[in-house]
């Protein structure tokens, strides 16, 4: 006999939940969200719109569902370590995710809370700023900031602000008025380099830096 959990699960016409978040996500990850629609992943699938909504309500609530589903493609075993390192793994995880999906990573970023996935994320990053030492409002506070920093540096990574200046850009530099922007000039060949991997290990070195500080400061 069937599970009746499972079978509330699979709603109308036997399609499952996780068959619609994993065929929506297969098709933003493909195409993006500026061409995605509900119409066309029920087109894909087999069904009908309103079975889609039967769901997930809206397509909020299916989005929101997406970007769990990504996070869940973490590894989300609570690292070892101090909490620094845990940190670091929890930022750098994000940065991977972001590479993984650049057509649909943007939709991480729309959500306080995506799920399941998302919380057990967050609870291994509060634990780990209580275990060192902070009250509940910073740990709830720089927590909050440094998954700002990781998704935030994710979307600009993937939307192309960090890449290496192309020739037509760098055209652009070396024709500036030498009188004006001398400093933006002499800087040009830097920006033509890949430098995605130091912006990011300067940004999240920094607030790092700012934890250990704060941190000894409420020691002291």
């Amino acid at each position: 006999m069937q599970d009746e959990h499972e079978k509330g699960r699979r709603g109308r016409r036997g399609i499952r939940r996780q068959d619609l978040v994993e065929a929506a996500l297969e098709m933003l990850a493909a195409e993006g969200e500026q061409n995605f629609s509900v119409r066309k992943l029920a087109t894909a699938v087999g069904v009908d719109g309103m079975t889609i909504l039967h769901h997930f309500k809206s397509r909020e609530g299916l989005m929101r569902a997406v970007a769990d589903a990504m996070v869940a493609t973490l590894d989300i075993e609570r690292p070892k370590g101090p909490w620094r390192e845990i940190l670091l793994e929890v930022a750098q995880r994000y940065r991977r995710l972001a590479v993984k999906y650049p057509k649909a990573f943007n939709i991480v970023s729309r959500y306080q809370t995506s799920g399941p996935a998302d919380f057990e994320l967050g609870e291994i990053v509060y634990a780990a700023l209580l275990d060192a030492g902070f009250n509940e409002e910073d740990a709830a506070d720089y927590g909050m900031a440094l998954f700002t920093l990781a998704i935030g540096f994710g979307v600009v990574e993937v939307g192309g602000m960090l890449n290496p200046c192309t020739p037509e850009e760098m055209a652009e530099i070396e024709a500036l008025d030498p009188r004006l922007f001398p400093v933006t000039r002499k800087l040009g060949p830097v920006f033509a380099n890949d430098e995605r991997d130091r912006v990011f290990e300067i940004l999240l070195g920094s607030f790092l830096d700012g934890i250990e500080r704060a941190l000894g400061a409420q020691k002291a």
